[in-house]
């Protein structure tokens, strides 16, 4: 009976200091060539990371220095998307966060002058009040496991009853999604005339249908990595046969990482392969730095290699580059590598490998620049 009301003297204690201090959550990431502006935190902000026990924190957790993040204010893209509007509306209510250390080496004037246009895509988080309640109840496995992270709204407040509405609506669809399998959704406006988008996801869409009648692809559904420019950072699309968005998890799409050295192939040139690959089951431990990653082979004459010299999908920072695996989201597989993110990270990986990867027989398609050159 002390210790339980040890304990609950403690979560009265967190909770009051939940109005004062901040968890941040992992969000997504700013897309590069987006104009933001930024303000520093103000000193009576606390914030601290709730993936992170610390017994000497105020909260009990990790916390995190008010200097070493900054207030996103705002984000201009000519890249319009759901993720951008959801964005926008946090960076006006004043719960949108980017750690200093995630912006380029090109992208100091973000903090030193408040403004700039981005080079690289941005990881950000949202500032959010942490319910302790629910997240010791989680902990025992009592009731049903809901969001630990909630908005710090003023419904008196127009703007931020807005973000409310649009965070819940979002919310609601992927929660409703995620209860479906392999529902199907349409692809938006933006992807959905998009010429380049759809040659490569025709490409996909035929060496899906090629590798399936042979017996070397077995799952219906594929993905579909969209690195038609190059970037770092790529979208993974989870697509049925039939060219539709199945929903394996809560977002479709996810970030992914390429190689440091871009796409290609040939022994230590740490680039990510081109085109068709296949999972194998996911059957751990792998020896070597990279221990738990999901094996591939090439489906291609271009990529036959990637098994010998080791091109694993594995769990990374995916605005982190590789030495020429694909990096998600989920447990850091090597800590040699890969970039601590702030708040914890999704486990979109681990979540994978107990799921669509788990039996192998699952086509990645890694749409790169030299496949784009492809479409007339």
């Amino acid at each position: 009976m002390k210790s339980i009301a040890f304990i609950f003297i403690f979560l009265l204690s967190a909770q009051a200091l939940a109005d004062e201090y901040r968890a941040l959550q992992p969000l997504g990431a700013i897309p590069k060539g987006s104009q933001i502006t930024t303000t520093a935190t103000k000193p009576k902000n606390g914030f601290f990371n709730p993936s992170k026990l610390d017994s000497s924190s105020p909260t009990g957790m990790q916390t995190v220095p008010n200097d070493s993040v900054v207030y996103v204010n705002s984000v201009n893209s000519t890249t319009k998307s759901a993720d951008l509007t959801t964005l926008q509306s946090l960076a006006k209510d004043n719960q949108l966060v980017a750690s200093k250390s995630a912006f380029s080496a090109n992208d100091q004037s973000c903090i030193t002058k408040g403004t700039c246009t981005l080079t690289e895509d941005t990881a950000v988080y949202q500032s959010s009040k942490f319910n302790f309640f629910d997240w010791l109840r989680d902990l025992f496995g009592m009731g049903e496991v809901k969001s630990l992270v909630t908005p710090a709204i003023d419904n008196t407040d127009p703007k931020a009853a807005s973000a409310a509405v649009l965070s819940e609506k979002v919310t609601g669809t992927n929660r409703a999604l995620n209860g479906q399998q392999n529902a199907c959704t349409e692809l938006p406006p933006e992807l959905r005339y998009n010429r380049l988008f759809q040659c490569g996801l025709q490409q996909a869409l035929e060496a899906h249908k090629i590798n399936k009648a042979t017996g070397k692809v077995t799952s219906d559904t594929f993905i579909f990595n969209d690195f038609k420019n190059g970037e770092l950072t790529g979208k993974m699309y989870f697509f049925n046969s039939e060219g539709q968005l199945t929903q394996v998890l809560q977002k479709n799409p996810i970030p992914v990482s390429r190689g440091v050295n871009g796409f290609g192939s040939g022994n230590g040139s740490k680039t990510t392969p081109n085109g068709a690959i296949v999972t194998r089951s996911y059957s751990p431990p792998r020896a070597g730095n990279i221990n738990d990653g999901v094996e591939l082979l090439g489906l291609e004459s271009g990529n036959k290699d990637i098994h010998g010299r080791g091109v694993l999908l594995h769990g990374w920072s995916p605005y982190a580059e590789t030495a020429g695996c694909l990096g998600v989201a989920g447990t850091f597989d090597s800590d040699r590598g890969g970039r601590e993110e702030l708040g914890g990270r999704p486990l979109y990986l681990d979540e994978l490998k107990s799921g669509l990867l788990k039996n192998g027989g699952v086509m990645i398609y890694n749409f790169s620049p030299k496949k784009a050159s492809l479409c007339k």
